[in-house]
């Protein structure tokens, strides 16, 4: 019965009472029993709710919600990148042309010589654009899916699954604006000559101008598109039923949000990012460093998978995956996990 408990309570943490907005509104419907209905919280996400509630209250707080919300988007996408941008580092070597010939499949090897040749920081190079560009990119990429999830609510109350997939797709697609000139510079900087090291100006000088700077904005769009679309919705679902497994395993103690929430973006990252490999390839070879006299300049994404398919196998297309997988866990994990965290405490101190 306690354990039985435990779980009501997660799950009413999960739904929000509903009543009606009409005249009669605290009048139970007899079709209803004359109980209160509870239905599921459509968005998951507590701070979108606490969104739509500040903006019709007259006394919020004088920080506007929107601007809290995205403050706290970027702070979780700048820490949860940084702790995962090794991983990133690795897995953009394997990517490359020049990576697949030196190291194959092999990221042990490409950490090797990452290690070898420019020391334990060498796997942070370009962090700190990554870092600056990740702020822009995961607020627009989170407050756009909770943007779109309040959209594609149905005369219900209810958001079904194709508008979750829809919300996540579309929010992948906005960032594309922000993700794909922070991908070209850090991807130069990455596949670059590492002896020569060259700065955040010289490659900006180097990419040609804004046309550059979205070189492979296709590619960029799809890995994004498909990525959104395959996280959000697993995320929403995920964080629903992990506090109810994770009691169940630890005798019926209720865990902490934080780690249901570490969990659950954790398992909603892995197989997202697995399948958006081929994508993130294809970006990859279209924006890494070259002579500008190399032949694929002028290729665009088709052509450059339909090149890697011809040349070098279609398997080449997921050279990488392991080391994009074990990346996207942590950094998804704790993004997403302190962004629900940290926008339950805004609610709680009246902030949003």
């Amino acid at each position: 019965a306690n354990q039985n408990t435990v779980h009501e309570n997660i799950r009413r943490k999960h739904c929000r009472k509903t009543k009606s907005t009409s005249d009669d509104a605290n009048v139970s419907s007899p079709e209803d029993g004359g109980q209160d209905k509870f239905t599921p919280e459509v968005v998951h996400r507590p701070g979108i709710v606490a969104l739509a509630a500040s903006i019709q209250s007259s006394d919020a707080f004088a920080v506007p919600s929107a601007v809290v919300h995205t403050a706290i988007g970027a702070f979780s996408g700048a820490l949860g990148a940084l702790s995962a941008y090794p991983f990133d580092m690795i897995k953009s070597q394997l990517q490359t042309d020049y990576g697949r010939e030196k190291y194959g499949t092999s990221g042990i090897a490409a950490a090797a010589d990452i290690f070898q040749t420019s020391g334990p920081l060498g796997f942070y190079r370009g962090s700190i654009l990554n870092v600056a560009g990740i702020i822009p990119e995961k607020s627009i990429k989170l407050g756009m899916n909770d943007f779109f999830r309040m959209c594609f609510i149905d005369t219900s109350g209810c958001l079904p699954l194709a508008g979750e997939v829809l919300a996540g797709g579309l929010s992948g697609l906005c960032q594309v604006v922000a993700t794909n000139p922070l991908e070209v510079v850090k991807v130069r900087i990455q596949t670059g000559d590492r002896s020569t090291k060259p700065s955040i100006i010289e490659v900006l000088q180097d990419v040609g101008g804004v046309t550059g700077l979205y070189r492979g904005a296709g590619a960029c769009a799809a890995r994004d598109v498909l990525f959104s679309a395959l996280l959000f919705p697993t995320f929403a679902h995920a964080k629903v039923a992990v506090p109810i497994f994770l009691a169940s395993t630890f005798g019926g103690v209720e865990p902490s949000q934080f780690w249901c929430g570490l969990v659950a973006g954790s398992l909603a990252a892995a197989p997202a990012a697995f399948l958006c490999t081929p994508a993130d390839t294809v970006k990859t070879r279209l924006q890494q460093s070259r002579d500008s006299a190399s032949e694929v300049q002028d290729m665009n994404a088709l052509e450059m998978a339909r090149s890697i398919i011809e040349t070098e196998g279609a398997e080449v297309l997921f050279s990488g995956s392991f080391e994009r997988v074990v990346r996207s866990i942590p950094q998804f994990g704790v993004t997403l996990s302190l962004f629900d965290v940290l926008s339950t405490k805004a609610v709680e101190i009246g902030i949003m």
